[in-house]
């Protein structure tokens, strides 16, 4: 539901080229072996200055892919996320905004959702 609810053209000036998923073996119950339980899916940037200058004018793809699983201690369901870049080192916190709205939306629907971290913050 969340995920089918982005914006296609985006959101808080990011991914405005749209999205798609690009691999879904979600289905199996979550933490069970018949399944990988992972999603994967593809965000393309807005054409902005950056892109026109070192993208040939394409748009920037981001990629980020949510695996399912169960927490061994009590039973709950867990969200192991990944979101990144695929060219350069630096998204101008493009994959932050994604994951806040995302976030958000899980929010009201009750679920639990820290912050996200780049990797190299504490």
């Amino acid at each position: 539901d969340v995920l089918n609810s982005y914006p296609q053209k985006g959101q808080a000036g990011v991914d405005c080229n749209g999205w798609k998923i690009v691999k879904d073996e979600l289905g199996a119950e979550a933490g069970s072996s018949s399944s990988s339980n992972t999603i994967k899916l593809e965000y393309k940037s807005c054409v902005g200055p950056a892109a026109l200058a070192i993208n040939l004018g394409q748009p920037f793809i981001d990629d980020l892919k949510l695996e399912l699983g169960k927490d061994d201690a009590n039973g709950s369901i867990t969200v192991e996320v990944k979101s990144s870049s695929r060219m350069g080192s630096g998204d101008l916190f493009v994959n932050r905004k994604r994951l806040i709205y995302l976030g958000g939306m899980l929010k009201e629907k009750g679920w639990d959702v820290p912050n996200p971290k780049y990797a190299y913050e504490n």
